[in-house]
């Protein structure tokens, strides 16, 4: 006998079957028979599994034996179980090797199979002395067998589930990791090119043409920079780490203002409504509240007609203050609404020429549960589309 090495799958498999240990003893204690197996049988090897040895034969598992010499080879060419009380007088087994080299004369087997169908092994008990098993006793085994070939289906499906989930896994921080590096390795760049467009506005030369083109270089400067700046808090975030902010005493209709300013200037040809009302004093971090509401306005701008009002509002009361922004458009299917704040997670297909990849809304809920607050949408054909962030107050 030698250590198996090509099946050590399927013996880690049976081996993870806590029911097996029983189910050999059952067989032993039912038969008299003082050695039970179950045996990974191929048309090339026989590997022992699972075993119970009360006579000393000296077999352990992973080890194997030459399948040619086994009554389990048997059993897998037959396709069904079989019954031998004393194989060196029995007419079909008298001269096969296992009573000769292996002084076995008793043998009681049945088949296993996997899930699938395929014929995987072999359940068997068998002893060097003679028995006087019946066909009653193959039926018990057959009994036995259907657990354990049962057992081996919830195992297989219990192991590929978790190689898929490790995969998943697997993926998931790759994609996290290279997110991470990306981010950083372009922030340099991008802040180069921002701080030579705004260099070369400053000059009092440049005609019409050539303002637009710089303005145009710092929009989509800005815009990738506003990217990379998700993408490092989506990599802070799935790496396990809280969203850092850094709550002081602000107006937020103050910020609201700049940030409305702000979009009016890079989409010239949209128009957004303001309105603020109440108290809007409370402590947060400007620069994140300024975050949520310019990934808002984003969505907006990309995911409705050009022509198409986009309304902000900013209102406080007593507890909380309130930020809404509205858009008409396409509503967001209903389907997606529970996942909308997901990373990679879009409502809608339009806005493709300048699609992002999917992280602003997943950033703003992040930010807005880091100040102790909540997001909600309502999307209908007949209102359009309405973020509201609700802000406790915090002082």
């Amino acid at each position: 006998m030698r250590p198996a090495s090509s099946a050590s799958a399927d013996v880690e498999a049976v081996g993870q079957i806590e029911a097996v240990k029983t189910v050999l003893r059952v067989l032993t204690r039912t038969t008299g028979l003082r050695l039970a197996v179950v045996a990974r049988v191929t048309p090339e090897s026989w590997t022992c599994c699972a075993v119970l040895d009360e006579m000393d034969f000296g077999l352990h598992t992973g080890d194997t034996l030459v399948v040619s010499t086994t009554f389990c080879n048997t059993v897998r060419n037959m396709a069904a179980p079989l019954l031998v009380n004393h194989a060196s007088q029995d007419p079909r087994f008298q001269n096969h090797p296992a009573p000769k080299m292996y002084g076995i004369e008793s043998y009681i087997a049945v088949p296993l199979y996997r899930r699938n169908g395929d014929f995987f092994g072999v359940m068997c008990a068998l002893d060097a002395r003679p028995a006087d098993l019946t066909e009653d006793t193959l039926e018990t085994f057959r009994h036995l067998g259907d657990l354990v070939g049962h057992q081996l289906e919830q195992e297989e499906a219990l192991s590929e589930r978790d190689s898929q989930l490790l995969s998943a896994r697997e993926a998931s921080l790759l994609r996290e990791q290279l997110m991470g590096i990306v981010s950083h390795d372009l922030r340099n760049p991008l802040n180069a090119i921002s701080l030579s467009a705004a260099t070369l506005m400053r000059r009092t030369d440049l005609d019409d043409r050539a303002r637009r083109g710089l303005r145009r270089i710092l929009d989509s400067s800005d815009r990738a920079n506003r990217l990379i700046r998700d993408l490092l808090d989506f990599t802070h975030v799935r790496t396990g780490m809280p969203l850092p902010v850094k709550p002081q005493v602000m107006d937020l209709h103050e910020i609201t203002e700049q940030v409305v300013d702000e979009v009016r200037l890079t989409a010239p040809g949209r128009t957004v409504e303001l309105t603020c009302g109440g108290n809007g004093r409370g402590k947060w971090d400007p620069d994140r509240v300024a975050q949520v509401l310019t990934n808002l306005l984003t969505n907006a701008v990309q995911y409705s007609a050009p022509d198409a009002h986009i309304r902000v509002e900013a209102r406080g009361d007593e507890r909380e203050v309130v930020l809404a922004v509205t858009n008409a458009g396409t509503p967001i299917p209903p389907a997606l609404l529970p996942v909308l704040f997901e990373p990679m997670t879009r409502g809608t297909t339009e806005g493709s020429e300048r699609r992002s990849v999917g992280l602003g809304l997943f950033i703003v809920n992040q930010i807005v549960r880091a100040h102790g607050g909540e997001v909600e949408v309502v999307s209908t054909p007949e209102t359009g589309t309405t973020f509201r962030v609700h802000l406790p107050r915090g002082c």
